[in-house]
């Protein structure tokens, strides 16, 4: 299977990303909002392309790692430091009417 993942497309911290993450490697239903494609191309090895902040990582999990990533998360196999929380700043409390333009 291959998944192609756009972290940018979800509000959720790291932690609730990292959990979403686990259940579609464990599971293998590709029925996150940040999903932006996938592909059953008949193999055991879940392959995931990542679009995260201004990076790009690939992970290819072969099915007897699937548990272990899952449990360990995707932060531990990728070659950046994601950010905890997204969109803190201003653009949010825009958007949650906190902020005005001025």
């Amino acid at each position: 299977m291959k998944v192609w993942i756009d972290r940018n497309k979800c509000e959720s911290n790291l932690a609730a990303c990292e959990s979403c993450f686990g259940d579609l490697v464990v599971s293998g239903v590709p029925n996150r909002a940040c999903i932006m494609n996938y592909e059953d191309d008949g193999s055991e090895t879940m392959t995931v392309f990542m679009h995260s902040e201004n990076h790009d990582e690939t992970l290819v999990i072969p099915p007897e790692m699937r548990e272990e990533v899952a449990y360990n998360g995707w932060t531990e196999y990728v070659h950046f430091l994601p950010e905890f929380r997204k969109n803190e700043g201003t653009e949010r409390l825009k958007r949650a009417g906190i902020l005005r333009d001025a």
